[in-house]
């Protein structure tokens, strides 16, 4: 009887730390593009947070870095219009420059003519609902996806400040948010998100508090 409440309750154990690792702190690897855009308006190509945006290459690439939490990135003014000010320290991690590419780096400039494009990679393993509060334009993409099958959210187009809803129920990731940065600050991203439990995971749960509550039972019986 021993032997099969200690095995219960390692299981409950278990399966109550998938659910807890589940719901863990989002994170992102983040790549950022950014180029010249001369001759551009509202409605080009390279204005749009796709991942089919021109701007999108080797030569533009000036950094990747690791963010721990949800984008909380905002610019007010031109004059600190950076990288390094948008971005902040917090939950940034493993930030490596490419290209000349630097805190200094400015993200746009008025008359659209230059941009940056953000690509936000995560896999959080559970699905989402929530907001995005975007100066420019947005995008959200399932799969690793660049596909209309695979768009989950399009709000590409440069934009005041806006805020866009996403759910993310019954994808099944990874996922790409693409965020753009054009015609000058102010610059915002600002994502907030609420977990919503798959059935899987209701039910691991469920083995769980089920399988603590039998073994309980057990040892209060020996």
């Amino acid at each position: 009887m021993r032997f099969k409440s200690l095995w219960l309750s390692g299981t409950a154990a278990s399966a109550l730390l998938l659910v807890v690792a589940a719901n863990a702190t989002p994170l992102f690897q983040v790549t950022v593009w950014s180029a010249s855009t001369p001759d551009s308006s509202i409605g080009s190509a390279n204005q749009q947070a796709l991942p089919s945006n021109q701007v999108i290459s080797a030569s533009n690439e000036i950094a990747t870095f690791t963010l721990t939490g949800l984008p909380n990135w905002v610019v007010g003014s031109q004059s600190s219009n950076t990288l390094g000010n948008f971005i902040g320290t917090a939950g940034i991690s493993n930030l490596t420059f490419y290209n000349g590419g630097s805190v200094n780096s400015v993200l746009s400039t008025s008359g659209f003519a230059s941009v940056s494009i953000f690509d936000l990679q995560f896999n959080p393993h559970h699905w989402a609902t929530g907001t995005v509060t975007h100066d420019d334009g947005v995008s959200l993409y399932d799969n690793g996806g660049s596909s209309s099958a695979d768009q989950i959210m399009n709000s590409a187009y440069p934009t005041t400040a806006i805020t866009t809803s996403f759910s993310t129920v019954g994808t099944s990731g990874p996922y790409n948010l693409w965020y753009l940065e054009a015609n000058g600050a102010p610059s915002v991203l600002q994502v907030s998100a609420t977990n919503v439990p798959e059935p899987g995971t209701i039910a691991l749960l469920a083995a769980g508090l089920l399988g603590l509550g039998f073994a309980i039972g057990l040892r209060r019986r020996v």
